[in-house]
């Protein structure tokens, strides 16, 4: 009888030392956010740890697990696909290692984040981190209740996205050929489809301004007639892809405002056409 009665004991002292948690399977549900420059799914074990999985315009898709308890600094982390504790997982292959995180004192991130996370969360799969696994090891186990939706509605959040970010967007230079006065770079075009999705998308932008330029090269009123040139087209492409005429203003400036010096061999830095955004707020995006 004493033999018996000291087995629950000794399992009680194991998982207290092994300093684990796992969410509890009402509260695995991943929480979506979603606006136009911020796709965002999260969870979160109240007083333990946040996972959310982040992705903004031009950046890869991160996963980010934050502690929030201080006494514990994290010095590395690893972080597995655990299958769901009701899955017949004799054929699967179990808590297989997939990603180790750059970290800091209590967080790590998991960039360029790959498919198969969020497949595994779309079948019901865990998150499994171990948070420094070679000195008194953590583990913190995020459980799964509708992922699949989740994931979904992630997805479509990232359909949805802006293209670009306002860092991006701000201010843009696109440059021309000697002599040249039409855009025709599948990049250049790329970029002003982008411009104006983000724009409209955006919805605080009051102007957006277009200014040609010219090298010194030929006279000064034919330049300025070439940098004009090379401006309206611009605002010409904007306009097909979207662009409200009445948030536009065009100028020429010829050879004035050389970027580099106009005898340098890199004068073809002054043959451009700068396209420069305004918002209402200074310049503030909320995500």
């Amino acid at each position: 009888m004493p033999a018996f009665m000291m087995l629950p004991l000794i399992t009680m002292t194991n998982v207290f030392a092994k300093d684990s948690w796992q969410q509890t399977y009402e509260n695995g549900i991943w929480n979506i956010k979603s606006t136009k420059f911020k796709c965002a799914l999260s969870q979160k074990i109240e007083g333990v740890a946040e996972v959310a999985i982040v992705r903004t315009p031009e950046y890869k898709t991160r996963l980010i697990l934050d502690l929030q308890f201080p006494e514990i600094k994290i010095s590395s982390a690893t972080v597995k696909i655990k299958p769901a504790d009701w899955k017949n997982i004799s054929n699967m292959s179990i808590n297989q290692p997939i990603y180790n995180g750059y970290v800091n004192e209590l967080s790590v991130i998991y960039d360029d984040l790959g498919r198969e996370v969020l497949d595994a969360i779309a079948a019901g799969d865990w998150l499994d981190f171990e948070v420094n696994p070679d000195n008194n090891s953590k583990e913190i186990v995020f459980t799964n209740t509708r992922g699949f939706s989740a994931v979904t509605a992630f997805r479509n959040c990232l359909s949805d996205m802006a293209p670009i970010s306002w860092e991006s967007a701000r201010d843009n230079d696109f440059f021309f050929e000697k002599g040249k006065k039409n855009i025709s770079s599948a990049r250049d075009i790329k970029k002003l489809q982008d411009l104006v999705r983000y724009i409209k998308l955006d919805g605080h932008i009051n102007k957006v301004l277009v200014d040609g330029y010219s090298d010194s090269v030929g006279n000064s009123i034919a330049n300025r007639q070439l940098s004009q040139q090379r401006a309206d087209d611009v605002a010409s492409r904007l306009i097909e892809f979207g662009l409200k005429p009445a948030q536009l203003e065009v100028r020429a400036h010829g050879s004035r405002y050389p970027v580099v010096n106009n005898n340098d061999k890199d004068q073809g830095l002054n043959r451009r056409v700068s396209v420069r955004l305004i918002r209402k707020d200074n310049g503030v995006v909320k995500q």
